[in-house]
């Protein structure tokens, strides 16, 4: 183990350090080389007994209940230069105290009376101290060292020799036990935060929360280490310097076991306990005098946990069989070897200040589990997003066929309609017409997804009145507020009269309809209020709040409510509880009208949702319509579309408003059925985009347009509604429809189409 630690020191020191060379030494020889001094003559301050004492050599006072004894032991060396000695320095590696250091009478460093609040440690316990060659004599040279120290006093092995050799000895001690160190934490520092992140975008994943918490505080209990000096008296000092090794340890071996699939619940509470019940256990000890034992076996259980998780780990990385996983067999290995290195070197007592490695074996850990963490979620996030897309696909053909025969039952019942019958046939009418409507507006719902998805919903930001929209939009939830005995109040500032509101009138009435439809829909008892105030002064905004006295969202929920399909007690899936698509549509307009939206919830007691709009002092814009409603009676109409029952449905309907119609499954089809006027037979178009044998809506109005010689208004209507398809159909620049499309929306398309052409007798 010993030459572990040898081989991993000469690599990190040949890969760091080049022997500087100036001029005056490479000018000369050096007269010494550096000495090793490992006994000297101690006595304690103000005299007494003399004795020879190996090096190191602690002392300590005897426990009489006052931690403020100071101890000032002094040590005299000896050592034999030869011949004029030049370029001479004085190291100490490990020096636990305040020092101060003569040669041959001659004081060369002296901090005897610094401040002495505790032991310095970090760099602080590391000296090198130059000394004058008029202080040094041929042969045999006399070295005082005086150590002062609260209760306890170290000094480490003594060298003296060629300054040169010493002060390289002296950096690479400082680069081991404390740069590095710093280096060290700062990488992992910045890997766990990074990891914390992750882990905080998905809460769930709570292995990235214990390597992130884990590697934070062995980051932290680093620093701890190589701070010039104790941050706290003794033994609190060595209690919770101790306790740091359970802080860190705990979470990551907890996290090694989950990443190695194994499942050992005991254990992990085990090491739970251990952490919690770890400092009245040590303060037991310190009382019953066995404190430095009791720490020698805590840190002692702690490597053995450390070894479990590593073994875990070792197993997990073999049957990897991967470039990861033998990175991360060889990177685990080396960490255990670390780490029994340490804990031999801090029970060697031939050095009071010892290398530990444990440190640099993170340098290579972290980074390493941290990028396999971060392409497992990569990994994951791609499986989603392939799984999403090929759930895209499917929906999209599912909607495609599905909006097929619900846009032709939707056309037969508007033809019904217009028909007379008998009160028992007119309801039954009524409930078909309120099942479509009811498809219709889920259908309505996914193509608002869709749309948004596509950026080919146009937002038209504008000043106007604020109080008839949320007059209007209350009114219209009047009944059903009545129909469950809810109170739906209605709270407007006055200010109201007063200013106006900036934002798109068309998606903000979408977005608060959608609000006040949650609450209305999950509140069985009490009321739903909606107020609308005045807030941030003369150039503020309106704070538009529904408030209602429902069941209230689990905080853990709150985020994913927004989610679509995500329902709260809906596992039914209840249809008149909707899709779960409403808050999705409420978050997505409110960031694209750039409107703040927040939700505040308690469960039991309600839940409150905030919009704020930018209030405007600018005067609302005139709305003129020059769209005149025209009879659609003997207006020559195609259709295309390759479902027989959808062509047969919109004849029917078509021919009860009066129009001409002529159907066909293709262009080809159509222009043969118009005869030889197709012109005349065909002034508007209504043409299905997606068409047999790989064939579109657009090339089929192309072709009748050359055929007929003229350039008739055109609607293209789709039964998909993906959202690559809607922004096709966007940039196509034809007007569109999708599946299926209302009677009231068709009969206001051809109203408006039929304003460019001249109905006329079709022979």
């Amino acid at each position: 183990m010993i030459g572990v630690r040898a081989g991993v020191c000469l690599a990190l020191v040949g890969f760091t350090w080049l022997i500087p060379l100036d001029a005056g030494y490479a000018a000369s020889e050096p007269v010494t080389t550096p000495q090793e001094l490992t006994q000297a003559l101690r006595s304690e301050a103000g005299g007494g007994s003399v004795r020879t004492v190996n090096l190191p050599d602690d002392t300590a006072a005897a426990r009489t209940g006052d931690d403020k004894t100071i101890l000032m032991p002094a040590y005299r060396l000896h050592a034999d230069l030869g011949a004029a000695p030049t370029y001479t320095a004085i190291y100490l590696p490990g020096a636990s105290a305040n020092t101060r250091i003569a040669v041959n009478g001659h004081t060369v460093a002296d901090h005897i009376h610094d401040p002495l609040p505790s032991r310095p440690r970090g760099a602080n316990r590391i000296v090198l101290v130059a000394i004058a060659n008029e202080f040094l004599r041929p042969g045999i040279n006399e070295i005082d060292v005086v150590l002062a120290a609260p209760r306890r006093t170290s000094l480490s092995r003594v060298w003296i020799g060629d300054e040169h050799q010493l002060r390289d000895m002296y950096e690479r001690k400082i680069f081991l036990s404390v740069t590095g160190p710093i280096i060290s934490a700062a990488v992992i520092t910045a890997l766990s935060l990074c990891v914390l992140v992750l882990w905080a975008r998905s809460p769930l994943q709570t292995l990235y929360g214990y390597f992130g918490i884990g590697g934070l505080l062995w980051a932290l209990h680093t620093l701890w280490t190589v701070l010039p000096g104790p941050i706290l008296s003794q033994p609190h000092q060595s209690i919770w310097w101790t306790m740091g090794y359970s802080f860190f340890v705990t979470p990551l071996v907890i996290f090694l076991f989950r990443l190695a699939c194994w499942h050992l619940p005991r254990f992990e509470r085990v090491l739970w306990i251990g952490m919690a019940a770890g400092p009245v256990l040590l303060y037991g000890a310190h009382a019953a005098g066995h404190l430095d034992d009791a720490l020698m076996y805590w840190r002692l259980s702690l490597l053995g946990a450390v070894t479990a998780g590593v073994t875990a780990m070792g197993r997990f990385a073999m049957q990897q069989r991967s470039t990861q996983g033998i990175l991360l067999l060889a990177t685990v290995g080396l960490a255990l070897a670390f780490g029994v290195h340490d804990w031999i070197v801090d029970q060697d007592l031939s050095d009071n200040n010892p290398v530990f490695l444990t440190n640099f074996s993170g340098l290579l850990f972290f980074p390493l589990v941290a990028w396999i963490l971060v392409e497992a979620m990569r990994s994951a996030k791609d499986a989603a997003e392939s799984a999403n897309r090929a759930k895209s696909k499917f929906l999209a053909a599912a909607s495609h066929d599905l909006r097929q025969p619900a846009h032709a039952l939707g056309l037969y019942l508007a033809a019904l309609q217009g028909e007379p019958m008998s009160p028992g046939q007119g309801a039954v009418i009524a409930r078909m017409a309120a099942a479509v409507t009811a498809l219709d507006t889920m259908f309505n719902a996914l193509l608002d997804i869709s749309r948004m998805d596509a950026r080919v919903l146009e937002v038209n930001v504008h000043a106007f009145p604020l109080r008839p929209m949320l007059h209007r939009i209350a009114e219209g939830f009047a009944r059903e507020a009545g129909e469950k005995n809810l109170r739906l109040s209605v709270r407007l500032s006055a200010a109201l009269s007063a200013r106006n509101a900036l934002s798109d009138p068309l998606l903000l009435e979408r977005i608060v309809r959608n609000l006040l439809d949650n609450a209305v829909k999950h509140t069985q008892a009490g009321g739903v209020l909606l107020s609308c105030r005045l807030r941030g002064g003369p150039a503020g905004h309106w704070r538009i709040e529904v408030w209602d006295t429902g069941p209230g969202i689990p905080v853990a929920d709150q985020e994913r409510v927004f989610e679509e399909f995500f329902q709260l007690g809906n596992l039914e899936r209840n249809r008149a509880a909707g899709l779960g698509l409403g808050l999705s549509i409420v978050r997505r307009l409110s960031s694209m009208l750039n409107h703040s939206l927040r939700l505040v919830s308690t469960v039991g007691r309600g839940t409150r949702f905030v919009l704020d709009v930018q209030a405007t002092d600018e005067a609302t814009r005139a709305v003129s319509s020059d769209l005149q409603i025209r009879t659609l009676k003997l207006l020559g109409v195609g259709v295309v579309d390759d479902d027989p029952e959808v062509r047969t449905a919109m004849r029917v309907l078509l021919e009860r408003w009066g129009c001409v119609v002529t159907t066909g499954s293709s262009a080809e089809e159509l222009l043969a059925c118009a005869g030889e006027r197709p012109g005349r037979r065909l002034q508007v178009l209504i043409v299905d985009y997606q068409l047999a044998n790989g064939r579109n809506g657009v090339d089929a109005i192309g072709e009748l347009r050359r055929a007929c010689g003229a350039n008739q208004p055109a609607l293209l209507v789709s039964g998909a509604s993906a959202p690559e398809r809607l922004a096709e159909l966007k940039a196509r620049g034809f007007d569109w429809l999708i599946k299926p499309v209302p009677a009231a929306r068709l009969w206001h398309w051809l109203s408006q189409a039929s304003s460019s052409v001249s109905p006329a007798p079709v022979p």
